[in-house]
């Protein structure tokens, strides 16, 4: 502590108000520490997002008070941690963002001068990448979506031609799923957006790695999604029925059934083709004949001399006789022969295709709640607490002939239904959340902390401070109190006398004594009145010479200083 501190803190207008200074500092401390540890942490909303989106959805979010910010460091808008998915609610349902700076329009701030064409290809395949991701997020279950292409370098030659290949990765908002349906229509524009990609080649897999797509190999070992979809109503709709006709009788929180159905998805296609059905055998409609019959003439001749002379046309004839009569045989003649005949034949082609999904066996499975005690008659005695009375048989078996009826039951098939009655346990509470684990208890627990530490903190500095300054200022009043008390034994005149004592030139009697005020009793102030002449005052002032002769000489003292 430097000496003008010192100083400074020695005054006595700053030593009173000292504690005063102390307690507001703690007040001031507390006040920021509290601030500082109640301030609400903030969130990074929506990164990515260009200028234009974000001064719309920060006016947004002011009207909507939500208290936004925009980060100085990377210029992000920001917003409470506690408001969080509720911003993101506000911003879909006003459509924002609007625009993005990712996909092809990325490609108009890059330049190509020193890009080499596997790079090239590389920014092409993001782009169409973020483009389709981009158009599945469209969809309303959708939230965010990634979409991977591969595309290898096609050959000129088609049959050397690799197919290319996709991959979908979506995650849907909570509480919400993507139908089989809406996953169809993100395989067709998948495959509809890049050359020679077929669906099947497109995968589309959710955020928890459930393969949603059907491949070829996984229809052979078991039902398609449609089929297991198109077999779980069809239970729930028999289970439905089983609930709502015996709920009447038994009530409907003392039933509970299980269907299960073995379905026949099986394809049959068959053609048939039938032939004189009639039995009357085959008849001639038509019948054509047509022979050839061609001369051929012996080598004969100089050798190579047959180009230069042209050939002699064929006949054709079918007299033989006149043939021999020219002397040429039957060995340098050539014959063909065709026939066609058509025939009257009765055809009945018949195609059919049997319905899939038929019902092949139901198996049914009904348990009821038995029915508890009634009330007894008066003076009987009151049954144990929890007693039920069972089902009789004949209610039992009227039981089961309604599931029957409900359900299509065909002994045929070999359909089982089953009726048990037994006792239900009563519900569980549910679960409650351990005290311990609760926000309040937590947040009370915090608050608690810090008022203990701000007490601790008071008893611990600023009470010994305050006890020492205290005890500084009783020390220091004591001290003046005996050195007066010391003072005004040995006849010294006190500050406040010296204050009141101010005697001047020709100050008279009258003056002295009012300015002094006499310590001790034994002069009283008839004596002081009586002395009028020069001679009583020198005798008065002898007596008082004589009872107090340090105050005398103080006061000389203080008339020498003062003239």
């Amino acid at each position: 502590m430097t000496q003008a501190t010192r100083a400074v803190l020695a005054q006595p207008a700053v030593r009173r108000a000292l504690p005063a200074i102390i307690i507001v500092a703690v007040l001031v401390i507390f006040a920021i520490t509290w601030a500082a540890m109640q301030a609400t942490p903030y969130r990074s909303l929506l990164p990515g997002m260009n200028e234009g989106d974000r001064q719309a959805a920060f006016d947004l979010l002011r009207n909507a008070d939500f208290k936004p910010r925009i980060d100085a460091n990377n210029g992000e808008l920001t917003v409470p941690s506690t408001r969080y998915h509720e911003a993101r609610m506000l911003l879909a349902s006003q459509g924002l963002p609007r625009t993005s700076n990712t996909g092809l329009d990325a490609l108009k701030d890059q330049s190509s001068m020193t890009t080499s064409q596997f790079m090239e290809q590389v920014r092409v395949n993001a782009a169409m990448e973020q483009e389709l991701a981009r158009s599945v997020m469209q969809i309303a279950t959708v939230q965010s979506a990634r979409v991977h292409l591969a595309q290898p370098k096609q050959s000129v030659f088609v049959r050397d031609r690799t197919p290319p290949k996709a991959s979908v990765v979506v995650a849907p908002h909570p509480g919400r799923v993507v139908s089989p349906s809406q996953v169809q229509a993100i395989v067709h524009l998948v495959s509809s957006s890049v050359p020679y990609l077929a669906p099947e080649h497109v995968t589309v897999v959710d955020n928890i790695g459930q393969l949603l797509t059907e491949s070829a190999s996984e229809l052979k070992l078991g039902l398609t999604a449609a089929q297991t979809q198109h077999k779980q109503q069809l239970e729930e709709v028999y289970r439905n029925r089983i609930v709502q006709i015996l709920a009447p009788v038994v009530g409907e929180a003392n039933v509970r059934g299980q269907v299960n159905l073995v379905l026949d998805f099986t394809q049959v296609e068959s053609t048939t083709e039938d032939y004189d059905s009639r039995g009357q055998g085959p008849r001639t409609r038509s019948e054509t004949l047509a022979q050839d019959r061609a001369a051929k003439r012996d080598a004969a001749g100089i050798p190579s001399a047959l180009s230069n002379t042209a050939p002699t046309p064929p006949t054709t004839t079918t007299n033989t006789t006149a043939n021999a009569a020219e002397g040429r045989s039957e060995s340098d003649q050539t014959m063909s022969s065709r026939s066609t005949r058509n025939y009257e034949l009765d055809r009945s082609v018949r195609h059919v295709k049997n319905a899939t999904g038929g019902i092949q066996r139901i198996s049914v499975a009904v348990v009821v709640n038995e029915r508890p005690v009634p009330p007894p008659a008066e003076g009987a005695s009151a049954p144990a607490p929890g007693a039920r009375v069972a089902y009789t048989p004949q209610e039992l078996d009227r039981m089961r002939d309604l599931v029957r009826s409900v359900v299509g039951f065909d002994q045929r098939r070999g359909d089982e239904v089953t009726v048990v009655p037994a006792r239900f346990e009563p519900a569980q509470p549910l679960e409650t959340i351990p005290w311990y684990i609760e926000t309040r208890v937590h947040e009370g627990l915090k608050s608690g902390l810090i008022a203990l530490a701000f007490i601790a903190f008071l008893f611990v500095v600023v009470r010994p401070v305050l006890q020492q300054f205290y005890a500084a200022r009783k020390a220091a009043a004591e001290q003046a109190a005996a050195d007066a008390k010391a003072r005004a034994e040995s006849g010294e005149l006190t500050e406040e006398d010296m204050r009141m004592i101010q005697i001047g030139e020709g100050d008279s009697l009258e003056q002295i004594k009012a300015k002094l005020k006499p310590k001790k009793s034994s002069i009283s102030a008839d004596l002081l009145d009586t002395a009028n002449t020069y001679d009583d005052k020198v005798a008065l002032i002898r007596m008082l010479v004589a009872e107090d002769s340090g105050r005398v000489a103080n006061v000389l003292k203080a008339m020498i200083r003062i003239s």
